[in-house]
């Protein structure tokens, strides 16, 4: 084999020697950048410091990394283990019942690990099992540790200099390698259904910085506490094999670098700079809380780490507006207090002892106006971002203004969060916010009528005029425009299917007709003696027409139940389903407070619109309870009629509310080969109250086939997805509808599922 000597990098022979020097001299500006790049993108996207992370782990530190910035994460210690009046109550949460959502990180303590409690009462068991709940919603787990002393057996105030007998060698070391051997067996325990281990974020040896714990860096002697650390973490790494964790260092109430890097054990033991603080008293304490986020944050990133707010709030929180005057501003004091991934609320633990807001407190309103500002997140915002950029781009490209969108699956929420827009005269969404929801009533009244179906109180394919005698007497125009008698009787069918011919929709509140005359009516009664007088716009049966089909059955299921229509809906539906806020009426208190203003878009401008524009009157007192158009709701009850569709026609505890069997029936194909709805080149098909998808391929907008629901006159919509077991509404007041919001939500929910 021949062989060459190299000289040197083989270049072209046209090449000088001085084109040679420019060429390496290039070539090494090119591999700086490329290691300033690799150096730069090390920064940006921080590694965990346990080399064999989980990858678990390693997703949670991605997702805290891609949040800086974009919000930031409310937490709350112990809280869904007890609150303010209350203590190992399923499903309970003091932040939850202020603000309807649960805070979107859980803090938890390993103090008295020894024992079957921890030292604030709560059961290790149950919080393996609130740990894990937390979990599947998408919540995010921090663990503190207030470790008894190790020699005196006290508690951790008990700050007796000690570090140095429990370091490798000392009296006490293998004492207190025993409480660490109970605290990797807690944390090896928590575990999810597919049996991979739950990431979490550790925080060993809280508030170093303070002279109250028997760690205190001042009961320590030089580089005691930074071993103390790394000891703990070599043990629960490297001896107990625990790859799912997070380490949080989080000294309090710093001021400055030097005293937040005192005791800092090193890149290799810390993946989140936290920081303790609870100076936030007074207006002029904002300032310098903000400067401090802002400065942990920076060290944070010089660091390739994150920053956290790891323990806050002030006790009682006597202060009515403290959230929003004194937290909020805080946070929100720059781009940098803004990458703060989370900030976490001490405990709840009575009402002369608590940091939370819980039900009833002063300071309650003004945490729901903390909970909708843009910067706060709370569980139910942490997932599905594709939901909150698409209910955004919906205020900027003009769709709409503000909006309300949720998404639930399986019973857990995915997404619940209000954008708001700055519109002038519109008003901020919260929970308890009251929309018209117009056609989404008839799903309402359509259930209510199969319930009376499967009693037996009619066939779908009876005369309507059996129950309501006036209908035998439609007459319907004929192609010269005279009118002749109807060919069939209307059936319930037909209503429930909009195959009637009756329509009632001609005219507007402002114009002469057939609407206009019925939103002046009293009653379900005089609505009939209209409409009867109103020939079809054709026979029964013959096609599909959209109009007040489902009006007519509310006042059908009157008469078959002896109740006026809106004491019926109560008691089958609305108290059943806890839907306390749906009526067909609305006062005085809450048009003010409550009622979304209506707003208009004309030639591409929106304007406020009139209480005439309005349309329905909602007065107190009134029968005139319109079956396909008149319910006032809001997103938290309407989401509990949408989760009983989920559920197969039942409440979350079990009652029956319609059977499986009748739902089935709903979600069946009426049409078949009936026009104007549907079609070979249609992607719904129509069934008794709901549309069906059944042509993803031809508007599904990434849902699968199958899904249902219906849409609402001033732009509210929602649909059941029985595959992925979710439902997903959009809320927000609009005429005229925006068909591209609809496509716009519905592509976004499936993108965030992953579809």
């Amino acid at each position: 084999m021949s062989t060459r000597k190299e000289e040197g990098p083989l270049l072209p022979k046209f090449i000088t020697n001085l084109e040679q020097d420019q060429f390496f001299m290039a070539m090494r500006v090119l591999i700086l950048i490329f290691c300033s790049l690799t150096i730069l993108q090390a920064k940006t996207q921080p590694s965990p410091s346990d080399p064999q992370a989980t990858e678990e782990v390693k997703i949670l530190l991605k997702r805290l990394h891609d949040q800086a910035g974009k919000g930031i994460m409310i937490g709350h210690q112990d809280d869904t283990a007890y609150g303010v009046g209350w203590k190992s109550e399923t499903g309970r949460s003091d932040i939850k019942e202020v603000c309807g959502d649960y805070p979107a990180v859980y803090g938890w303590d390993l103090g008295d690990i020894h024992l079957n409690h921890n030292l604030d009462g709560v059961s290790f068991t149950e919080m393996k099992r609130l740990i894990r709940e937390a979990d599947a919603r998408g919540g995010i787990n921090t663990i503190s540790m207030h470790l008894d002393h190790p020699v005196s057996g006290r508690n951790a105030w008990d700050n007796t200099k000690v570090v140095g007998k429990v370091l490798p060698g000392g009296t006490a070391s293998k004492k207190f390698l025993a409480t660490l051997d109970l605290i990797a067996a807690f944390l090896g325990d928590l575990k999810r259904e597919d049996g991979s281990c739950i990431p979490v974020i550790l925080r060993p040896f809280h508030e170093h910085s303070e002279r109250w714990p028997w760690w205190g860096r001042s009961h320590c002697e030089d580089g005691e506490f930074i071993a103390l650390w790394r000891m703990t973490v070599n043990h629960l790494r490297l001896t107990k094999h625990l790859h799912h964790i997070l380490y949080a260092i989080s000294p309090q109430d710093v001021v400055d670098e030097e005293d937040y890097m005192e005791g800092y054990p090193g890149d290799d033991y810390v993946d989140i700079f936290g920081l303790d603080y609870y100076k936030i008293w007074k207006k002029r304490d904002v300032q310098q809380m903000g400067e401090v986020l802002s400065m942990v944050a920076k060290l944070a990133e010089s660091h390739g780490k994150i920053s956290a707010l790891t323990e806050t709030g002030i006790d009682k929180v006597p202060i009515s507006n403290w959230w929003t005057e004194r937290l909020l501003p805080a946070l929100n004091h720059d781009e940098w207090s803004r990458k703060t991934a989370w900030a976490l609320l001490w405990r709840n633990k009575s009402r002369g002892h608590h940091f939370g807001p819980h039900s009833g407190h002063l300071s309650a309103p003004d945490f729901t106006r903390f909970y909708d500002s843009e910067l706060t997140i709370f569980e139910a915002q942490t997932a599905m971002q594709e939901v909150k950029v698409a209910q955004e781009s919906l205020i900027k490209d003009q769709h709409c203004l503000s909006n309300v969108a949720k998404v639930v699956q399986q019973g857990k929420v995915l997404y619940h969060r209000a954008i708001n827009s700055t519109f002038p005269g519109d008003r901020p969404i919260t929970d308890d916010t009251l929309f018209p929801i117009w056609s989404m009533t008839k799903p309402i009244t359509s259930v209510a009528a199969m319930i009376l179906h499967e009693r037996g109180s009619f066939q779908l394919d009876d005369p309507v005029s059996k129950i309501i005698p006036q209908l035998s007497q439609l007459k319907v125009y004929d192609k010269k425009g005279a009118t002749e008698p109807i060919k069939r009787e209307v059936t319930f069918r037909d209503l429930l299917r909009h195959t009637s011919g009756i329509y009632g929709y001609d005219g507007s509140f402002h114009e002469e007709g057939t609407w206009k005359e019925i939103i002046e009516l009293k009653d379900l009664a005089e609505m009939i003696d209209l409409l009867v007088q109103q020939p079809l716009k054709h026979h029964p049966g013959e096609r599909y027409t959209y109009g007040m089909s489902t009006a007519i059955l509310g006042r059908a299921i009157e008469i078959i139940s002896g109740q006026d229509f809106a004491s019926f809906l109560e008691k089958e539906i609305f108290q059943p389903l806890d839907m306390e806020d749906t009526s067909f009426h609305l006062n005085d208190e809450d048009r003010e407070e409550r009622f979304q203003p209506l707003f208009v878009k004309e030639k591409s401008n929106f304007r406020r619109g009139t209480k005439a524009e309005d349309e329905l009157y909602y007065q107190p007192g009134s029968a005139l309870a319109l079956g396909g158009e008149g319910l006032i709701s809001n997103l938290r009850d309407y989401g509990r009629f949408c989760q009983m569709l989920v559920d197969r026609g039942r409440t979350r505890d079990g009652n029956k509310i319609i059977s499986e069997e009748t739902l089935s029936l709903m979600l069946r194909d009426q049409m078949g080969e009936i026009p104007g709805y549907g079609g070979r080149r249609s992607a719904n098909h129509l069934g008794l109250g709901f549309y069906i998808l059944k042509n993803p391929e031809l508007g599904g907008d990434g849902a699968p086939k199958g899904i249902y629901g219906w849409s609402g006159y001033h732009t509210t919509h929602f649909w059941i997805d029985p595959v992925n077991e979710l439902y997903a509404i959009i809320l927000t007041r609009l005429y005229p509808t925006p068909g591209e919001s609809l496509q716009i939500f519905r592509k976004a929910v499936y993108q965030g599922l992953g579809q």
